[in-house]
């Protein structure tokens, strides 16, 4: 009976451990995204601009990346899941703060 008190025991222990490494885990990772986003510069799409008009005026700025590549991290650094982009839209480009 007791063996059964104890796996029983170990087994909540477990979990509380798994959702605390979690927790730790998610804070961790999205202060690290935040910061990272502070050091890159933001810009603010214009009327005409294209992903691929931003890459050609910043990628020379940027740490060797290929314009597709560019275009590439700036869709996935601002969960854009298309390459449409709006005017006043606020994007975060991968050339670092000045």
């Amino acid at each position: 009976m007791q063996t059964h008190t104890n796996k029983k025991a170990r087994g909540i222990s477990y979990i509380v451990l798994l959702c605390i490494m979690t927790i730790i885990f998610f804070f961790t990772l999205s202060n690290t995204v935040l910061a990272d986003q502070n050091s890159y510069e933001k810009i603010k799409v214009k009327a005409g601009d294209s992903l691929w008009s931003i890459a050609e005026a910043h990628q020379k700025e940027s740490a060797n990346l290929s314009k597709h590549a560019f275009i590439e991290w700036v869709k996935n650094e601002n969960g854009l899941t298309r390459d449409h982009i709006i005017p006043n839209q606020q994007l975060v480009i991968p050339v670092k703060r000045k």
